[in-house]
């Protein structure tokens, strides 16, 4: 079986409010942090959820868990103050109890528009090739820039924007970011680069769709919103 890692330990000030970290702002009648749950909850290959959380805020989440009955949160850690610091104390909690082969899909509180479909292909080529990592396709016309100056504009064609989940065999992720901290890092910018710069296992990349997005800034919160409407009508609709 699969155990997701969700991390929701920032304080969510690009977002501009003062009231709730971003995680808990309600989107389509639901916590944003519920909604992400949800889909491992209702995952039929699901064993359980890891959530690192702000201890603040920890009173808060846990009657969340009570209400929406999240019974596959076994887990809940404190954040830590970066990111990288509350993913690896999720993947400590887990591996305390779980062993190394256990397959751990990383993912963001703050991305709740992810599907079954995406979680099974996680799972399936962490199975095959020992990693996956979930990518979007770049679509916009990048360029390096400078002093105000475009420098080089870089073919698209190869690529690809990283998202989540990602995910990994327990074992050897946990031993990546063990090797990080033993190398004086501690705020990467996710899993994929802690794999990247200090594990042994090539990476995987598995396709997802562009509105997997994550929430950081108040026009995310309202981009998120208008996807859930689309959902919403589709399903109405039968399309």
């Amino acid at each position: 079986m699969s155990v997701g890692i969700i991390f929701a330990g920032g304080s969510g000030t690009r977002m501009n409010s003062r009231a709730l970290p971003k995680q808990f702002l309600e989107v389509n009648g639901r916590p944003i942090i519920v909604h992400t749950l949800q889909h491992f909850e209702d995952h039929p290959d699901i064993e359980a959820v890891a959530v690192a959380i702000l201890p603040t805020w920890r009173d808060h989440f846990m009657k969340l868990v009570a209400r929406y009955e999240l019974s596959k949160v076994k887990w809940v850690v404190d954040g830590g103050g970066t990111g990288q610091q509350s993913r690896h104390r999720a993947l400590q909690a887990v591996a305390a109890e779980r062993p190394g082969d256990t397959v751990v899909l990383v993912h963001d509180g703050v991305r709740p528009l992810i599907d079954e479909e995406l979680i099974s292909a996680n799972i399936r080529t962490v199975r095959e090739h020992g990693t996956a990592i979930t990518c979007s396709k770049v679509n916009e016309t990048i360029i390096a820039s400078d002093d105000g100056e475009v420098g080089a504009i870089i073919p698209r064609e190869n690529l690809f924007a990283a998202r989540a989940p990602q995910s990994f065999r327990l074992g050897e992720i946990l031993e990546a970011y063990d090797a990080a901290v033993a190398h004086g890092e501690d705020d990467t910018i996710d899993s994929c680069s802690v794999m990247k710069d200090f594990g042994h296992t090539p990476l995987h990349r598995v396709d997802g769709p562009v509105s997997n997005i994550k929430i950081t800034t108040a026009e995310d919160f309202y981009i998120c919103r208008t996807y859930f409407e689309l959902i919403e009508n589709q399903q109405i609709v039968g399309f």
